[in-house]
């Protein structure tokens, strides 16, 4: 996700020609051409413009990943050098064309790069707004075909390249037409690319249309069609209709997500580029959808797709360190759990030799002694210094991580996946379960039952039903003297009481499904929530709602 580990921003081979490309003139060449001096400058400023750009662009892709580092200096650098380059050929442009030699294409490159630095700014930030200002430009470019003039090799990867940073922003805009049809475009240019590349290279980005694919077929999972056929877009992010208000008499604590560091690096999940399904699923969770709820802030996100351990400890010092007073932060970790197979005790410290695994490949045996590209549980206590939520959706779980100690005296709440899934639902192909529910509940449950497709006034009613559900076991929680102080301090903010909420509605879910019987299918919680508080309560809203999928006898009153 971050631009210092995307593969399709490394152009640095490319930057020579893009500057002073065939045709163009360069300072010696201007300065002896027949032009008044007025259109001599206004050419030099240009090129020095373009220059200039160039060089703020290239220092912004090398900024750390993580961590401000006065980040936000560079970009208001970079964004107003690209804003007054553009405003320049937009102004002089019958000048430049006819005097510099320039050409759509490069019209396009400059584009390209100010859709690039909004999408990186809403990296840093999480406003979706700049998401859909890099949607514009991307948009434009492929509008008034910029790069319609593009004959040779080199500018056709660059093309390609386009297409890559554009089907991510499409996708996390929730324009799936816009992104079967940019699929469609890129199959073409990659077969005129098999013409002159190696099979190889070729396969490359074959392989970049596969992963497309793939995650769109989990996006697509659940399908919800009007009367007359035509699919109705669903969002995923917070609207006032998800929301869970609290009532007015509960005491606040204030406390509000800031800080999210999502980590991915589970094996065999469909991803695009850096960004496995499960990744992307929990990182628009966390963000309001801004045309219902505009001028809100979302919390930051780091993503991270199989680093190492030593990247994620550092990331989570950075993080950690930079939340104000009062702020929480959220750790999510999918991916997979492995054990030393030796019989070997770390030290007193660990109470366990499993852990998270970091490996960077998909086929690996298990270390038989300590490894440092494992994570244990009690590698995170150092990082709960301020109120924190955990999920950990790892498969084959042995233990429930409960060594994560809240000892700073901060609530701490830690989710934990369940350590088996049914043979019938097991498989990556759709992304996690646990972390499905948690992102889209509807979803998840029509996957336990065996449903793709709803008619649009199911949805409805399955939607209001699990909102009423939800507030349902909101009223449990907050007037039960069982639940613990912990959870009910971080449920103050809204992103964090819907994860709690939406993994409670799991937990209650699978234990009335007839396919998940044991304690072992069932996710946990550390500090534990007993799901017998809310069972006599919303048993028949979950019957109501497997009715409504005509599914109900998949679930046991």
């Amino acid at each position: 996700m971050n631009e210092t580990h995307d593969s399709y921003m490394d152009d640095n081979i490319l930057i020579h020609k893009l500057l002073i490309p065939n045709g163009n003139l360069t300072y010696e060449q201007i300065a002896t051409q027949d032009m008044s001096g007025e259109e001599k400058k206004h050419i030099n400023d240009f090129i020095y413009m373009l220059e200039k750009s160039k060089q703020l662009f290239t220092q912004l892709r090398n900024l750390p990943q993580y961590g401000h580092y006065n980040w936000q200096v560079h970009f208001s650098r970079t964004f107003d050098c690209f804003s007054k380059l553009w405003k320049f050929q937009q102004d002089h442009r019958s000048l430049l064309d006819a005097k510099y030699g320039l050409r759509r294409w490069q019209i396009g490159e400059i584009a390209s790069r100010i859709g690039q630095l909004y999408y990186h700014y809403y990296l840093r930030t999480s406003d979706t707004s700049y998401l859909h200002e890099a949607l514009i430009f991307y948009l434009a470019i492929r509008q008034r075909n910029y790069y319609g003039d593009l004959d040779d090799d080199v500018m056709l990867i660059k093309r390609l390249r386009y297409y890559a940073r554009f089907l991510v922003v499409a996708l996390l805009v929730n324009k799936l037409d816009l992104v079967s049809e940019l699929k469609e475009e890129l199959t073409v240019l990659i077969e005129e690319f098999s013409k002159v590349h190696s099979a190889k290279d070729v396969d490359e980005w074959k392989g970049i249309l596969n992963e497309l694919s793939s995650f769109k077929y989990a996006l697509s999972h659940m399908s919800v069609n009007r009367s007359d056929t035509s699919p109705v877009t669903l969002t995923h992010r917070l609207v006032p209709e998800n929301m869970v208000e609290p009532d007015r008499h509960l005491t606040s604590t204030g406390i509000r997500l800031e800080q999210a560091v999502i980590v991915g690096m589970k094996i065999g999940q469909p991803k695009i580029t850096e960004l496995s399904i499960d990744m992307f699923r929990i990182g628009t969770t966390l963000e309001r959808n801004p045309k219902t709820l505009p001028n809100s802030a979302n919390p930051v996100k780091q993503f991270l797709y199989k680093p190492t351990a030593t990247q994620v400890i550092c990331c989570l010092a950075e993080t950690s360190n930079e939340l104000s007073s009062n702020s929480a932060q959220l750790l999510y970790f999918s991916g997979n759990c492995i054990e030393y197979t030796d019989n070997i005790t770390l030290n007193d410290s660990y109470s366990s030799s499993q852990g998270l695994h970091f490996l960077h490949k998909d086929n690996f045996e298990k270390p038989r002694s300590y490894s440092k590209d494992l994570l244990h549980g009690e590698d995170l206590n150092p990082f709960v210094r301020a109120p924190t939520m955990i999920i950990i959706d790892c498969d084959d779980i042995l233990y429930e991580f409960s060594n994560i100690s809240p000892s700073f005296k901060q609530p701490v709440v830690v989710i934990t996946a369940p350590k088996c899934t049914p043979h019938a639902h097991k498989g990556n192909d759709l992304g996690s379960l646990l972390t499905m529910f948690l992102h889209c509940p509807i979803m998840a449950f029509t996957l336990i039952c065996n449903v793709s497709t709803l008619k649009e006034t199911q949805y409805r009613q399955a939607l209001k039903l699990l909102n009423n559900t939800l507030s349902e076991l909101f009223t449990v929680m907050t007037s039960s003297k069982n639940t613990h102080s912990h959870v009910i301090q971080l449920m103050d903010d809204p992103f964090l009481r819907l994860l709690i909420l939406r993994y409670i509605f799991c937990t209650v879910t699978l234990n009335m499904h007839t396919a998940f019987k044991g304690e072992e299918y069932y996710p946990t919680c550390q500090p534990a929530i007993n799901i017998k508080d809310f069972l006599p309560r919303v048993r028949r809203n979950i019957i109501n709602l497997a009715n409504i999928l005509e599914s109900v006898i998949l679930f046991s009153e």
